[in-house]
């Protein structure tokens, strides 16, 4: 009867696990594997021909029948950087960033992108607990954390279904601290698949587009001058008042910035 339990257990996970990588990958996946192979293929030619602009205009066009995919996007910021446009750049590789968090070449793209930024921003310092939350949130997609969190609402069930109907003291012990454990991970995945998915969803980052631009204290061309901004800069967006937009950098420094000036990541 143990031996079956927990190859139960055992199967159930290797299949729910299988189903969050399933997940986590299709959202990397590059367009030829979902139609217009041809179109992506001629992009690919293009860039590996140094023919950047016309890759991007492939891969824009791509981008615009609704086959957005971390590949695309991670192959677009190449390409931007190959034309020294660190501002599309940057802005593609945080996109790609966005569907594919545990890619390590996207992120290593991002920081060499981002060496080659004028600002030099001092980061707010994090408590260690919260950047490591973040850290290991960040290692797959909201997808697959929703794949992860079905598996230990399973596996809670299950639990508490062996504690209220196994005879066996061991069993049932067994089955008590099971679905304790599977309540507490449930809740946990659940947070973080909630968490990337509004991160994902919600327009709240921006990269700054142009060479430089004036932050202002108020949404207004005659405001006070708070600081400038330089190209590839991320900010955090806010309140919009008209064509102004409130925004935040990394220091904690607040101010305005034309509309014009930033382009959204998400």
């Amino acid at each position: 009867m143990i031996k079956k339990i927990f190859m139960l257990i055992i199967a159930l996970t290797t299949t729910v696990l299988a189903l969050a990588q399933e997940a986590n990958t299709a959202e990397a996946a590059a367009p030829a594997t979902i139609g217009n192979e041809q179109m992506w293929d001629d992009a690919n030619t293009a860039y590996v021909n140094a023919n950047y602009p016309r890759a991007l205009e492939l891969y824009h066009a791509i981008e615009e029948r609704g086959l957005a995919s971390a590949k695309l996007y991670y192959n677009m910021g190449n390409a931007y950087f190959k034309t020294d446009d660190m501002g599309h750049a940057i802005l593609y590789y945080n996109k790609a960033l966005r569907l594919a968090p545990g890619d390590a070449d996207i992120r290593y793209n991002l920081d060499v992108a981002n060496s080659y930024t004028k600002d030099r921003i001092q980061v707010v310092p994090e408590l260690f607990l919260t950047r490591w939350v973040r850290t290991v949130r960040q290692t797959i997609s909201g997808n697959a954390w929703a794949v992860l969190s079905l598996l230990f609402f399973a596996m809670m069930l299950f639990s508490v279904m062996v504690y209220l109907l196994v005879q066996s003291l061991l069993f049932r012990k067994i089955g008590f601290f099971a679905s304790i454990v599977g309540l507490l991970l449930f809740v946990v995945t659940t947070a973080f698949a909630v968490t990337e998915r509004r991160e994902g969803t919600s327009p709240s980052e921006a990269i700054v587009m142009n060479a430089s631009v004036s932050v202002k204290a108020a949404p207004e061309k005659n405001a006070t001058d708070m600081f400038v901004l330089h190209e590839g800069t991320k900010v955090r967006v806010g309140d919009r008042v008209e064509s102004w937009i409130g925004v935040t950098i990394a220091d904690g420094n607040k101010g305005w910035l034309e509309e014009r000036a930033i382009e959204m990541i998400d």
